[in-house]
């Protein structure tokens, strides 16, 4: 307060718990949350667009706090926001992160089991402390609840029989669970007689109030979830398979279906069918089961060893992983003993003591121990020389006919060379004019030309003596012709013949004048 009279312009920087952080501004109960409770969404949720859309929802409420005393934390909180949204819209970054957050989720479950319900009396109140405990650690029970009772494994036989079908507390909380699930996800029918219908369910199998407050909560946070799950749809398609597969269930533990399976009526109602699906159901869970082959026992038996194999595979893996984070002294020295070997090392290549590229040395020879010679072989008989190779004669070239000759005339032929010989002197015949052809049905014959007529080309005109073309004007100046014809050429010009008219010619020399 005394530095905020001072100056009256500052703002004193506040802090304040990181779970309370969580829990006022997010809304998180719990220590340090996943990726997905930091986002608000369901865990293992594979849609990228409604992360990122979570992303941003979350920031917005971050941001409200970024001016004000708790501007420090609040961009560290943005901080860790970016970097969860970063990591689960990458499938690569994602599906490590799940690996890893399941893997934490079996090892919280093992330890509050171990710490919570070994050596205590099996009671629901206890059934119940440990889901808690697992729920407020992050881990979603619900979710996990089949996975849960099967690693349980023999350990499910300790915990008494109650409700109808006479099965252990964690299987009846497991049919319970899907009871729930398939309330809320099916929307068969009113709500109130889909909430009637789950607590007659919850009745008939024994569930505390407790218990089922966890498993309704857990529900309907991660609905979105919970409706994509493999036996919800195997409901929608095959409601008959579905009641066979949970008296199945009922069978393996140990209980049985009584006479008219009130638990398996009560879920038919949910799924709204009729009493002959129930019928049909409890016809086929009467009929034996069908005993498998020795190859498909081994096949199973294989199965599960492998299975077993990876989950402790992974179980040591991770206990590694937290027994060297959990000792940081131990990263540092190895650190520095890294960084002493490669020192060392460039320090051998630098002075040419070591060089790992340099090719290996070839072997010396050594010196081969004196050996007696041999004695020398006698020397083999020569064979004879092969016989020469007769001379090869080239061929003969082909002989060519010679052309035949001409015959030579006849007495009969020499009056026909000379009557050719005087009528053509110069020893060549003429050659006779094309046949004109003959017009065809639309083509006219040509006109006869007129001998008188003289020859011209066409657009010229003659005039006198001198020829001119169109559009050019006469050697007197006058204007051409107009296009339509020839014009009338003018008085008094050379070649004009006189006008009509009476005779006024002079009389003939040496004549006389008619009287």
């Amino acid at each position: 307060m005394a530095m905020a009279q001072q100056n009256p312009g500052s703002v004193q920087q506040a802090e304040l718990p990181k779970e309370e952080i969580y829990r006022q501004w997010l809304g998180l109960k719990g220590g340090q949350p996943s990726c997905y409770a930091l986002l608000a969404v369901p865990d293992l949720l594979g849609d990228a667009s409604a992360i990122f859309h979570a992303g941003r929802r979350a920031k917005r409420k971050v941001r409200a706090y970024q001016i004000g005393p708790y501007r420090k934390q609040a961009l560290a909180l943005l901080g860790e926001i970016g970097q969860a949204v970063a990591v689960l819209t990458n499938p690569e970054k994602k599906r490590a992160y799940d690996n890893e957050l399941q893997r934490r989720w079996r090892t919280t479950i093992e330890e509050l089991y171990k710490g919570l319900c070994e050596g205590a009396p099996r009671e629901p109140a206890v059934l119940e402390s440990w889901l808690t405990a697992c729920s407020a650690r992050g881990v979603p029970v619900t979710r996990l609840l089949p996975a849960i009772v099967w690693r349980m494994g023999s350990r499910v036989r300790e915990w008494p029989v109650q409700g109808e079908h006479k099965v252990p507390l964690p299987v009846n909380l497991w049919l319970y669970r899907d009871a729930v699930i398939l309330g809320q996800c099916l929307h068969v029918g009113s709500l109130e007689k889909r909430v009637e219908t789950v607590k007659t369910v919850q009745k008939l199998l024994g569930i505390t109030e407790g218990l089922a407050r966890i498993v309704a909560e857990d529900v309907s946070r991660g609905l979105h979830v919970f409706a994509q799950l493999r036996f919800v749809q195997l409901a929608k398609k095959d409601p008959v398979g579905l009641l066979v597969r949970l008296g199945r269930r009922v069978r393996r533990f140990g209980g049985h279906l009584g006479h008219r399976g009130k638990v398996l009526a009560a879920i038919t109602r949910l799924l709204g069918r009729h009493k002959t699906d129930l019928d049909q159901a409890l016809a086929l869970l009467e009929q034996p089961a069908v005993e498998l082959s020795a190859g498909q026992e081994a096949a199973r038996a294989v199965r599960h060893a492998r299975d077993e194999v990876r989950q402790g595979a992974e179980a040591v893996r991770g206990f590694l992983q937290d027994w060297v984070f959990d000792r940081p002294e131990l990263l540092i020295g190895l650190g520095f003993l890294v960084g002493l070997a490669a020192l060392v090392v460039t320090g051998l290549v630098v002075t040419g003591v070591w060089t790992p590229w340099a090719p290996p040395e070839a072997p010396t020879a050594q010196a081969a121990p004196p050996t007696v010679p041999a004695p020398p072989e006698p020397p083999a008989a020569k064979a004879p020389p092969p016989p020469p190779a007769p001379p090869v004669k080239p061929p003969a070239p082909p002989v060519v006919a010679p052309p035949p000759a001409p015959p030579l005339p006849s007495a009969a032929d020499v009056p026909g060379f000379e009557e050719f010989i005087r009528r053509y002197p110069s020893g060549k015949a003429p050659v006779p004019p094309p046949e004109p052809k003959p017009p065809t049905q639309n083509q006219k014959p040509p006109a006869e030309e007129d001998p008188d007529k003289p020859k011209t080309r066409p657009g010229v005109r003659f005039f006198g003596s001198e020829h001119y073309f169109k559009g050019e004007k006469r050697p007197d100046g006058t204007a051409p012709d107009p296009p339509n014809g020839p014009a009338t050429p003018p008085p008094n010009s050379p070649g004009t013949p006189a006008p009509a008219g009476p005779d006024v010619s002079p009389p003939a020399s040496g004549g006389t004048s008619g009287r």
